[in-house]
C-alpha cells in the first residue's frame, strides 16, 4: 500500500558529518509560486532507498535561501520516517570554477578551430568554383586560327556541360555545408561565453541541505524540497478595452489582467508549474503602536525649547516639573517598549497575510535568471461601464470620457499599470489601485470628440457704483455650450469657477439668472463649481455661468481671476 508523508519540518542550520549511506539527490525545480516580493521553490527528487538508514544530500542550492523556511515532503512505496533536515552554507571553491572555466574555454578554442578550418575549405572552393567557371567560358570564346587545334569539337559539348555542372553542384554544396557548419558553431560559442560570463571569478555561496530518512525495507521516494527566495516577484499589468454602447449592447470593459514575472536567482527556472500569490509573507504582520505624546503647561521664564507639531507648540517644562515629566515620559517608555516587544512576539509565532489570491498559470514556464520579465495571461473579465464625460472649458476645450466599472469575481488586482484601448485605438496609460471585489473604479478613455463644449465670455465690465462713497465692480459672464455627437446619451459634468473673498471687504456675487449649480466647493476645492446633467443623444445644452465682484475704490485687489 503506497503511504503518503507530507511532513513538515523546520531546518536547522547546524552542519552533520557525511555518512556512508548518503545519497546525492538530483533535483530540479518543479513548481515556484512567486509573490510581489520573494517566491517559494519546490524542487523534486526521485530517488530508491534500500533498506536502512540513510541521508539524502540537496547539493549546490541557492546561497541566500531562507534555511528557516525549508520544508520537505515526500511519498513512498512503503514506509519512509523523515527525521531531521539541516541546512549549511558551502562555498564553491575559485579552483573548481577555474577548471570549469578552462574546460569552458578548450571547447571555445577548439570550435574557433574547426571554423578557421572550415573557413580555409570555402575559400578553396570558391577558387575551384571561379576556375571552373573561367575554364568553361574560355572553351566558348573565339574560333582558333588556321593551323591552331580546336578547343571543343561539338561532339564534346554535352560532355563539357556535363563535368561543370557536376563539379559546379558538388563544389557549391561543399560550401552551404560549410557556412551551416558555422553557424551552428557560432551558436554553440555564443552559449558557451553566456556559461562563462555566469561563472564568477570568486567563491560563490551554495547552500548543502541534508535529510536524514530511514526506510525498513527497499522502496522507491519522491520528495519535495520547498524554500523561499528573494530576488523574484511579479508586477500586476493591465488592459482596459473599452467597448462603447450601441443600440443594443451597453458600454462594457474587458479587463485583462497579466503579470510581469522577474528572477534573478542563481538558479533556472525551465518548465516550471508557476502560480502567482498576491501575499506578501514578508511584510508587516501587525498595525504599528501609536507612542504617547504628552504637553506639558507653559511656564514663564523657561528658556524656550519648542519643538511645532502641526499647529501645536510645545515647550520644556520648568524645572520643578522635569523630574515628574521625567518619571511620565519613563514610564510610557517602558509601556511602549513591552507592548512592541509583545508586537514582536506574536509576530514571531504567527504570520498574518491578510486575504491572497492563488493564479495557477497554466502550463509550463520558463524564466530565465537575468531580470528578464516574463509576461503571462492571468485571467479576463468583462465589466459593465458606466461612461461620463468631464469637461473643464476654462482650462481645457476637450471634454473627456470616464469609464467606472465595479470589479466582480472572488479575487482582488493589486495596483498597477493599465494599457487603455477605446474601441480597440490605444489611447494611452493610466493606473489601477489596489481593488477588492465589489469596489468601484474609473479609469478615464481620453478626450471625445464627439462631445463639443465652447466656453464664451459674454460679459466683462469693470465699473463704479455707489452715491455716497463709490466701490469698483468687476462683472463676468460667461456661456458655456455642451453637445452630445454620440448615438447614445452622456451624464456630463462640467467644471468651473468662481473666485471667493478672504476680506471682509470684499464681496463676491452670483449674477441673476445664471444656472444654478449642481455642487460648490466641488471635491472639497473651494470655488470650485460643477454642473452636472444627461445630455441626450445631439442634444445640445448651455450653462450660465457669472459673478460680481465688489470692493472699496481704494483698495488694491491682490488676486488676479479669468
Amino acid at each position: 500500500m503506497r503511504l503518503k508523508l507530507a511532513l513538515v519540518l523546520l531546518a536547522t542550520t547546524a552542519a552533520t558529518p557525511a555518512l556512508a549511506a548518503d545519497i546525492p539527490a538530483i533535483s530540479k525545480v518543479d513548481a515556484v509560486t512567486v509573490f510581489p516580493s520573494g517566491a517559494e521553490v519546490t524542487r523534486l527528487s526521485e530517488v530508491r532507498l534500500d533498506a536502512g538508514e540513510h541521508t539524502l544530500i540537496f547539493e549546490g542550492l541557492p546561497g541566500d535561501l531562507m534555511a528557516e523556511t525549508i520544508r520537505i515532503e515526500g511519498d513512498g512505496g512503503g514506509q519512509i520516517e523523515i527525521g531531521s533536515v539541516d541546512a549549511r552554507l558551502a562555498y564553491l571553491p575559485s579552483t573548481e570554477i577555474d577548471a570549469q572555466r578552462k574546460s569552458l574555454e578548450a571547447m571555445i578554442q577548439q570550435l574557433n578551430d574547426e571554423r578557421s578550418a572550415l573557413e580555409q575549405k570555402i575559400t578553396d572552393a570558391e577558387y575551384q568554383k571561379n576556375l571552373m567557371q573561367e575554364l568553361a567560358s574560355n572553351a566558348f570564346g573565339k574560333p582558333p586560327k588556321e593551323g591552331e587545334p580546336k578547343t571543343f569539337g561539338a561532339d564534346d559539348l554535352g560532355q563539357l556541360l556535363d563535368l561543370v555542372g557536376g563539379r559546379l553542384q558538388a563544389i557549391s554544396k561543399l560550401i552551404i555545408d560549410s557556412r551551416l557548419r558555422q553557424r551552428e558553431i557560432d551558436i554553440r560559442i555564443n552559449d558557451l561565453n553566456v556559461q562563462m560570463t555566469e561563472l564568477a571569478p570568486r567563491d560563490q555561496a551554495r547552500m548543502r541541505v541534508a535529510v536524514h530518512l530511514a526506510a525498513p525495507v527497499a522502496t522507491d521516494g519522491t520528495f519535495r524540497l520547498k524554500y523561499r527566495i528573494a530576488g523574484a516577484g511579479w508586477q500586476p499589468i493591465y488592459d482596459a478595452r473599452l467597448t462603447s454602447p450601441a443600440k443594443s449592447t451597453a458600454a462594457k470593459i474587458e479587463l485583462v489582467r497579466r503579470a510581469a514575472v522577474t528572477q534573478s536567482t542563481t538558479e533556472t527556472w525551465d518548465g516550471v508549474a508557476l502560480t502567482l500569490s498576491t501575499a506578501r509573507p514578508v511584510g508587516a504582520t501587525a498595525a504599528p503602536e501609536m507612542v504617547p505624546q504628552p504637553i506639558d503647561a507653559y511656564k514663564e521664564g523657561r528658556a524656550e525649547n519648542y519643538q511645532t507639531r502641526g499647529n501645536i507648540a510645545l515647550q520644556a517644562p520648568a524645572p520643578a516639573a522635569e523630574k515628574l515629566g521625567d518619571v511620565a515620559e519613563d514610564a510610557a517608555k517602558s509601556e511602549v517598549e513591552a507592548k512592541v516587544k509583545k508586537a514582536q512576539q506574536v509576530q514571531a509565532d504567527v504570520q498574518v497575510a491578510g486575504f491572497q489570491a492563488l493564479y495557477a498559470i497554466p502550463g509550463r514556464v520558463s524564466i530565465d535568471n537575468t531580470g528578464t520579465a516574463k509576461n503571462v495571461r492571468i485571467s479576463t473579465s468583462t465589466l459593465e461601464a458606466k461612461l461620463a464625460a468631464r469637461a473643464v472649458p476654462k482650462l481645457d476645450p476637450n471634454a473627456y470620457m470616464t469609464a467606472g466599472f465595479t470589479l466582480d469575481g472572488e479575487t482582488p488586482i493589486l495596483p498597477g499599470t493599465a494599457m487603455l484601448y477605446r474601441d480597440g485605438v490605444y489611447m494611452g496609460q493610466g493606473w489601477l489601485p489596489m481593488l477588492s471585489p465589489g469596489e468601484e473604479a474609473k479609469l478615464g478613455f481620453g478626450a471625445d470628440d464627439l462631445i463639443k463644449v465652447k466656453r464664451v465670455e459674454v460679459k466683462r465690465l469693470l465699473s463704479e457704483e455707489g452715491i455716497i462713497s463709490s466701490s469698483n465692480v468687476d462683472t463676468r459672464a460667461y456661456d458655456i455650450t455642451v453637445k452630445n455627437l454620440h448615438d447614445f446619451a452622456v451624464p456630463v459634468t462640467v467644471l468651473d469657477q468662481m473666485p471667493y473673498s478672504t476680506h471682509e471687504d470684499i464681496e463676491i456675487t452670483t449674477l441673476p439668472g445664471m444656472t444654478a449649480p449642481t455642487a460648490k466647493d466641488f471635491e472639497k476645492k473651494r470655488g470650485v463649481l460643477a454642473w452636472s446633467f444627461e445630455l441626450a443623444p445631439k442634444d445640445e445644452k448651455v450653462v450660465k455661468h457669472g459673478f460680481k465682484v465688489t470692493w472699496p475704490k481704494d483698495m488694491v485687489v491682490g488676486m488676479t481671476f479669468n
